[in-house]
């Protein structure tokens, strides 16, 4: 069953997670005055032994790396935190756009929150049937190993207007785009049984696309037609949005990894050298041109193409990149790419997300989705503990 924003609890401090098939990444943090603090960070290496094609592959031994990192950022603090939020990304996650249209019995009476969450759960059930045929094609797998783990609320119109905050408007006719999201139950239940074995509380596992956008919601560039690009290790997820409308997502199977395993065939370097290269790939750009040029073209290809199953006429003003592969030289690269595809004539490429001073901690590539997961939560408990404040662009629902 789901559950509504009105049942969310009062976390005052808790733990944001992303876990990476690189790095483990923790983010201990305190909710005061409605504003976050963070009051530690860290990230582990994992063992490269521990994930097949970016996926856990080693329960125990994850499990440990987690443990051991959490217990490194909170060895200054005088309380642990036993509250989870951990970050969740899966090649085989699906989603489903759909809307809904709702005629209210009276016109005149306030919306509230129980109102809004009785016209989603109307719809929650509908999307299953939409995508069965792209379970079976994509995934080779039943629906019935298929789990609905989120329900995003991408736009809200009360009688063909567009708000941010539905509470308290009066209207006839609600209208609500939706994304609903689909995981297979056993990577889900791979998160839950870890977070068990931590004897830690699992508040929720949100997929990471959805928090991405979150960090620039503030920004003038928030209703831009927008690329959000995340280089992982493992995976690059891409995201679109326009308006201030997620359009959808893609998560490419090969990131950084691939450049990774090409420096180790062409040059026979270790792996922690090659990390030192690709660290500071404005330095060395030039000595291995080769095989940093034929990478980009590989993951901008890529990119073009996932970008192009969700939209296909691209007319991309901003492309947002994260990652701890993110360069100049990145940037510039992939500006020359999507420009020469025409896809717009003044592209901006963007590396920096984070305004908010409370959270310059995590004012780092590397770190922008363990950034956006603690950006979604601290907003979720605004929204609980004040009524009437914004309603969030995203409403999380857990599925037990």
């Amino acid at each position: 069953m789901s559950f509504k924003i009105s049942n969310v609890l009062e976390y005052d401090n808790f733990i944001a997670l992303d876990i990476g098939a690189s790095k483990v990444k923790v983010a201990i943090c305190k909710i005061e005055w409605w504003e976050v603090k963070i009051l530690a960070k860290t990230s582990l290496r994992q063992n490269k032994k521990d994930f097949i094609f970016g996926e856990i592959a080693d329960l125990n031994s994850s499990t440990k790396s987690i443990e051991k990192a959490i217990t490194k950022a909170c060895q200054n603090i005088d309380k642990i935190p036993k509250d989870i939020v951990v970050g969740f990304s899966s090649s085989q996650e699906l989603y489903d756009n759909i809307s809904t249209n709702y005629v209210r019995q009276s016109k005149e009476k306030p919306i509230s929150m129980e109102e809004i969450d009785e016209i989603i759960k109307t719809v929650e059930y509908k999307s299953l049937d939409k995508i069965k045929t792209k379970i079976e094609s994509r995934l080779g797998i039943i629906d019935s190993e298929m789990k609905l783990i989120t329900t995003s609320i991408i736009s809200i119109y009360i009688d063909w207007q567009r708000i941010s905050n539905p509470i308290w408007f009066t209207g006839k006719n609600v209208k609500l785009n939706l994304i609903n999201v689909f995981a297979p139950t056993g990577k889900f239940n791979i998160i839950k049984k870890i977070i068990n074995w931590l004897w830690k509380n699992l508040i929720s596992i949100i997929p990471i696309w959805i928090t991405i956008p979150k960090l620039i919601e503030d920004t003038p560039f928030a209703f831009d037609y927008n690329l959000f690009v995340d280089f992982g290790y493992s995976k690059t997820t891409i995201v679109l949005e326009n308006n201030s409308e997620i359009l959808g997502f893609n998560i490419i199977n090969f990131g950084i990894e691939v450049l990774e395993e090409e420096f180790k065939r062409k040059e026979s370097l270790n792996y922690f050298d090659i990390e030192n290269i690709i660290k500071e790939t404005d330095a060395n750009y030039s000595k291995y041109e080769e095989i940093f040029s034929s990478f980009f073209n590989l993951i901008f290809d890529a990119i073009a193409v996932a970008s192009q199953d969700i939209e296909k006429a691209l007319f991309i003003k901003n492309i947002f990149i994260s990652g701890w592969a993110v360069s100049e030289v990145l940037k510039e690269k992939i500006w020359e790419y999507f420009t020469q595809k025409n896809f717009w004539k003044n592209i901006l490429v963007q590396d920096k997300y984070i305004e908010d001073k409370n959270m310059s901690e995590l004012n780092n590539n590397s770190d922008i989705i363990l950034a956006s997961i603690v950006k979604v939560w601290k907003e979720m408990l605004s929204a609980k503990k004040d009524p009437i404040a914004r309603i969030l662009r995203y409403i999380l629902y857990k599925y037990e």
